[in-house]
């Protein structure tokens, strides 16, 4: 379990973000970790230097998540035809991916290799800056999505021995153009032809173990106090997916933490409560845009389906081997006291104080916040609809007080917090912008 002050493993957390993108988009399930192994199969044959292997196989992992805040026409179209023709707006997701990784000085150079992951050869031959693992990590793009376009889904090692002459031809044909032909000829001789390699890269459980070695092998491991940067990143993907939720971890993440102070919380826990905040909601990858940003009420059917986001919050953040405080503060933001909250149904002896902040600091900021459907309130409306809240033994009363007595304060450095947020926020939309011209 992660420790202030101690370094920790972040392979289940490479892992976890990773499959975010299949929970997006069932689609490209499981893509990430076929490429990142796939690309680290032919990078070994090239160098073996840790850090260049380390990065190859991170950028594998983390090449499309810009997928989760853009997703166009021709994404799809590459996904269903690796031989598609690329348009400029392809780089939109890649350019994405970047400006969020590089933020963060430990992905600086997986975010270059990201960048230009859609870079054919002859355009990474003509730009220098072109990192040599893009091109790798491009190669074996278009591996996964011609070999998942051909296999047998039902019995995937069925049709292998069809399906690798038509791969072979496909490359060869790319070959000098889209894909170095050195690459091609690594991969063809030194990797394809072995059936370890489709028997793994067709196996989830298989793949997802074996990456998790390759990861550890490596011992790349982040002081604690990095994850909460990390954690920043993975709440922007979350929320950069709507302008209306654009700000709103990074709110909660400040109030939960703004909170606790007033209960003495100890340094480690106060920041832990701010990751914690962080990750509250991200299970809403798993919710589709349409239910996200209705303008109207929500069905009973959208409902449910919006209520499972606290569930699949819950299954993401275990994957990340850290300490079941944040686990349990961030996955029971929906819980209340009188045990009609979901997706637990906890009462209130099972909720600890930090559970029943974080479900406080939720709720005041959502109802701060615009939404398809309503205006945000101002603070002074907003803390009486909670305090009638406690008085239905929905929420902790002596958490509602604080933020009551307190609520000039803690609205301010709520508004500081969310600021920092908006910026980034409107800065990828900018991106986005420049595309659409």
């Amino acid at each position: 379990m992660m420790a202030l002050g101690q370094t920790i493993d972040i392979s289940k957390f490479l892992l976890a973000i990773s499959s975010m993108n299949g929970l997006s988009d069932p689609a490209i399930n499981n893509h990430n970790y076929r490429v990142a192994f796939i690309s680290y199969l032919i990078g070994k044959e090239i160098s073996f230097s840790n850090e260049f292997l380390y990065n190859l196989l991170v950028a594998g992992l983390l090449h499309d998540i810009g997928l989760l805040l853009v997703h166009i026409r021709e994404d799809v179209a590459l996904l269903k035809n690796p031989s598609a023709k690329e348009t400029r707006k392809v780089h939109l997701h890649a350019e994405v991916g970047y400006e969020l990784l590089r933020k963060f000085p430990y992905f600086s150079k997986i975010a270059k290799i990201v960048k230009y992951h859609h870079y054919s050869y002859q355009e990474a031959i003509e730009n220098k800056d072109i990192p040599f693992s893009a091109a790798i990590v491009n190669l074996a793009d278009r591996i996964d999505i011609f070999i998942i376009n051909n296999a047998d889904t039902e019995q995937p090692y069925s049709n292998i021995s069809r399906v690798l002459p038509k791969l072979e031809k496909f490359l060869k044909r790319q070959e000098g153009k889209i894909f170095s032909p050195k690459l091609v000829d690594i991969f063809l001789q030194k990797v394809s032809h072995q059936e370890a390699f489709w028997y793994e890269i067709l196996n989830e459980s298989c793949l997802k173990e074996t990456l998790e070695y390759l990861l550890r092998s490596f011992d790349n491991k982040l002081p604690s106090e990095a994850f909460y940067d990390l954690s920043q990143i993975l709440a922007y993907l979350i929320d950069f997916k709507s302008p209306f939720t654009a700000t709103h971890s990074s709110g909660v993440a400040q109030t939960a933490a703004s909170l606790a102070s007033f209960f003495k919380f100890t340094s480690p826990d106060l920041k832990k409560i701010k990751i914690a905040g962080l990750l509250h909601d991200i299970g809403k990858v798993a919710i589709p845009l349409s239910i996200l940003e209705k303008q109207g009420k929500l069905t009973e059917e959208e409902f449910n389906i919006m209520k499972s986001h606290v569930f699949y919050s819950y299954k993401i953040i275990s994957r990340l081997n850290v300490d079941n405080d944040i686990i349990e503060w961030a996955s029971y933001h929906h819980e209340t006291l009188d045990g009609e909250g979901y997706p637990f149904r906890l009462t209130a002896k099972e909720l600890s104080l930090g559970s029943r902040i974080m479900a406080v600091a939720d709720i005041f900021t959502a109802l701060r916040e615009d939404r398809p459907y309503k205006k945000g309130l101002p603070p002074e409306r907003a803390i009486s609809i909670i305090d009638e809240l406690s008085k239905k033994k929905k929420l902790d009363k002596r958490v509602v007080n604080i933020l009551r007595k307190n609520l000039s304060n803690i609205s301010m450095q709520v508004e500081e917090s969310q600021k920092r947020a908006k910026e980034l926020y409107h800065e990828l939309r900018g991106i986005v912008s420049m595309y659409k011209e």
